[in-house]
């Protein structure tokens, strides 16, 4: 791993109908199951990624079964968009994709916890969030595919998901 993509952030682009994130989380755990076809999360999630796609991102991925996208360092390529693919998708986002100052601050308080909750879970230097939401850069020699990393994130997904439920993507 050379040193720039150990200094890159790894973020979660949350869901459309903001209902679940994992940022670092996401980079290993993914969806799994079936897409639930009826969730209102899901299908404005699926809308988002079809606006995005015919807006200039034409590989912004479809989301997992919960609503979600994934966006980590080693995927980040899909989520690359014109600032007018995002603006032209704003109005499939509940709220235009704009969290208030108190949810900014639940979801740094979510962040916080994610990280101590990594490092209680054998990540002892997983770092504090960037200060951009659930955002992190990862430690040198860090390996998101690591059977500990993921039995860590499995352990601290509430706080993800938790945090997924008040972002939006991008």
């Amino acid at each position: 791993m050379n040193q720039d993509s150990r200094r890159r952030p790894w973020r979660a682009a949350v869901p459309a109908a903001a209902a679940g994130i994992a940022l670092l989380a996401a980079a290993c755990t993914g969806g799994g199951g079936s897409p639930a076809a009826g969730s209102s999360a899901f299908q404005e999630a699926l809308a988002y990624a079809k606006c995005m796609r015919s807006h200039g991102a034409p590989s912004w991925p479809d989301p997992n079964d919960q609503g979600q996208f994934f966006k980590t360092a080693a995927d980040s390529a899909k989520f690359r968009a014109p600032a007018s693919a995002y603006q032209a998708c704003a109005h499939v986002l509940p709220d235009h994709g704009q969290i208030t100052p108190a949810e900014q601050h639940q979801v740094t308080l979510l962040a916080l916890r994610f990280a101590g909750c990594m490092r209680s879970h054998g990540i002892p230097d997983f770092p504090d969030p960037t200060g951009n939401g659930f955002e992190f850069l990862p430690p040198a020699g860090f390996n998101p595919h690591s059977p500990q990393v993921q039995a860590a994130q499995r352990a601290c997904r509430k706080y993800s998901s938790a945090a997924g439920k008040i972002l939006p993507p991008g």
